[in-house]
């Protein structure tokens, strides 16, 4: 059973020795439900209660089980990459680094005309992935998508010369009247080779696309992402605002150099609001450490370096209050909760680097050191680099 947790936070510690949730608000069925499921022990507060359980983290957010494959970045190869194709890759890394799904896939459009070659666009991507370090398990061209024919019907009425896919009481077009193959018949052709538990990350655009596909397919899943907007508004080549993904790194790599550093910024940006929230890019904040999270935990990281520490990654948390947030963000499909735990881990870190001298003081050293872990591998799950300078 799980459960939804946007309104779900630990307990401070020392309020109890047990593990903690509060819940703020009126207890839901579905939290009810939750309660009596894992026994838990409930104490009203007035506007919000407290959940007491002696059980793992693991075992109440039951994150067991994970997805054979995750479709997150995924361009058509008939033009330039922008940033909402790098807003992909950030968030489609993120979930493959924090174990949401075991492989990755791409399903790379090839079958209309655009401004670049097909090969050079398949170039630029392959350069993408391998500098960002996104590696791509499996990988299939829409034009060499093949459905089983059993799973289309004869068009009829306005559908007439083509063929579709019936699904209740909808119509689908799989193949057009000019014999080309619709987006809706790759992506069924694509679920019928896979059959395996899939997460897909497309524009929210496509919502009702991959609700049909889910009702062919219920093992998969959609997570339809928010505009990525260039000063707050939706881009558009047409309109001539799209902010490309070359200029975005170029553009950053002239204050900070580092290219691994300059992702950590942009991925900054990207992870720190829900997925379905739209983002929007403004390069002036993003170059700002108090406006920039991931600029602010990448200057935590290289400062704590730079004064002597050794910094090596854990492989589990310590901080029970990060490993919560850890399990919060998988089971909740939503990044930025684990975000929000790594950047309160640079501000721990850097409220005591003002107090506590490193140079000199081997217990300060070890202390940091300890701490560093933690925000390595945070970092790390969030699918950012670990950062020597900045």
């Amino acid at each position: 059973m799980k459960i939804a947790i946007n309104k779900v936070k630990q307990i401070p510690k020392g309020v109890s020795e047990k593990f903690g949730l509060c819940v703020y608000g009126i207890l839901s069925e579905e939290i009810n439900s939750w309660i009596q499921y894992h026994k838990m022990e409930v104490q009203n507060m007035g506007a919000y209660s407290n959940i007491y359980t002696d059980k793992k983290m693991d075992e109440i957010f039951n994150q067991s089980v994970k997805f054979q494959y995750l479709d997150g970045f995924s361009p058509n190869l008939n033009k330039h990459l922008h940033v909402g194709h790098f807003s992909n890759l950030v968030l489609a890394k993120a979930f493959k680094s924090m174990g949401v799904a075991f492989e990755t896939l791409a399903i790379l459009g090839d079958t209309l005309p655009g401004e670049v070659t097909k090969e050079e666009a398949l170039e630029t991507y392959k350069t993408y992935c391998d500098k960002f370090n996104y590696p791509i398990y499996l990988t299939f061209l829409a034009s060499e998508m093949k459905c089983d024919d059993s799973l289309l019907e004869l068009g009829t009425w306005e559908y007439v010369g083509t063929k579709v896919f019936e699904i209740g009481k909808n119509k689908v077009v799989g193949i057009k009247s000019d014999k080309s193959t619709s987006y809706f018949y790759q992506d069924v052709a694509l679920a019928s080779k896979l059959n395996a538990s899939t997460l897909y990350l497309t524009g929210s655009e496509q919502n009702s696309h991959f609700k049909l596909l889910q009702e062919m397919f219920p093992h998969i899943q959609h997570i339809g992402l928010g505009l990525v907007k260039a000063k707050g508004a939706k881009m558009s080549s047409r309109l001539g605002n799209v902010i490309w993904m070359k200029d975005v790194l170029d553009l950053l790599k002239e204050d900070f150099g580092d290219e691994k550093l300059c992702y950590n910024i942009f991925a900054g940006l990207i992870l720190k609001s829900s997925p379905k929230s739209d983002k929007n890019i403004d390069m002036d904040q993003i170059k700002n450490p108090l406006n920039s999270p991931g600029l602010y935990i990448s200057y935590t990281l290289a400062k704590l370096k730079s004064a002597g520490v050794e910094c090596k990654q854990n492989e589990v948390f310590e901080s029970q209050e990060l490993q919560f947030k850890y399990m919060k963000a998988t089971s909740s499909l939503m990044p930025n909760i684990l975000l929000d735990g790594v950047v309160d881990q640079a501000k721990k870190i850097s409220n005591l680097y003002i107090t506590h001298k490193i140079v000199g003081n081997e217990d300060n050293k070890i202390m940091f050191a300890k701490l560093a872990a933690d925000l390595l591998l945070g970092i790390s799950l969030l699918g950012m680099f670990d950062i020597d300078k900045v």
